[in-house]
């Protein structure tokens, strides 16, 4: 087993493998301790630790094994591809498309949906748009309009683009919240949502691909999220951070 941490300046830890779960949990705690007590002259070193022990054990009992903090999916498909299938997809509390096969890949900018799943996806967000040519690949909606979006695998639903996430998101983050790319444009009120629509499966050079209506979670799925990826246990387990 090896694992791998991908760090971002803006975003922090965007994944991970599962032998270091319990490092980063323990990090994560340590930080958030830290600021929220900042210049408290009870919070010296000793004083922190332990209640990072004691938030840890509720977290991450030491009885249980690694893998059983992950909710975890068989993957399918080729060897080398991590494609599993996405029982649902959630927005503001109402499945709106169910059984999507995805391929997980953190190298890419966006979320790839097929035609009819990104036209479905923007349906269910009130006061969508598509981007006239050549941008039509991309959907704006209503900056304001604060939507809550759940993808289901391994039984869970992860809310990897719900809302404005953190704190650090609202205050820091692109207008729109976590779903969104940022503004379309000074002055308006449309943010461009990172769902992207992809036609790769339908192009004559792809068809033999396997990835036709095949959704490509990158890298903003994984935000806030640990994914683990078992070679040998041909599976991916996802828990939230």
């Amino acid at each position: 087993m090896w694992s791998v941490i991908l760090l971002d300046a803006g975003s922090g830890i965007l994944s991970l493998g599962g032998t270091i779960a319990k490092e980063v949990e323990e990090a994560k705690i340590r930080g958030e301790m830290e600021l929220k007590h900042f210049g408290d002259p009870v919070a010296i070193p000793q004083w922190v630790a332990k209640q990072v022990d004691n938030q840890l054990r509720i977290l991450m009992p030491s009885e249980l094994p690694w893998d059983h903090h992950f909710k975890w999916t068989k993957v399918q498909g080729a060897a080398g591809w991590w494609t599993a299938l996405m029982s649902g997809v959630w927005i503001n509390g109402a499945k709106v498309l169910k059984n999507q096969p995805v391929l997980f890949d953190i190298n890419v900018p966006y979320i790839l949906a097929p035609p009819v799943a990104a036209q479905r996806f923007y349906e269910s967000i009130g006061g969508t748009k598509r981007l006239d040519p050549p941008y039509d690949s991309f959907f704006a909606f209503p900056c304001l309009n604060g939507v809550n979006i759940g993808l289901e695998i391994g039984g869970w639903i992860f809310p990897s683009m719900s809302g404005e996430g953190t704190r650090e998101d609202a205050l820091n983050g692109p207008a729109g919240g976590r779903f969104s790319l940022g503004k379309l444009g000074n002055g308006t009120g449309y943010c461009v949502g990172s769902v992207v629509e992809t036609t790769m499966g339908l192009r004559k050079e792809w068809m033999a691909s396997g990835l036709k209506d095949m959704w490509v979670l990158g890298e903003p799925f994984f935000r806030g999220l640990g994914v683990a990826f078992d070679v040998e246990g041909g599976r991916v387990g996802v828990r939230v951070y």
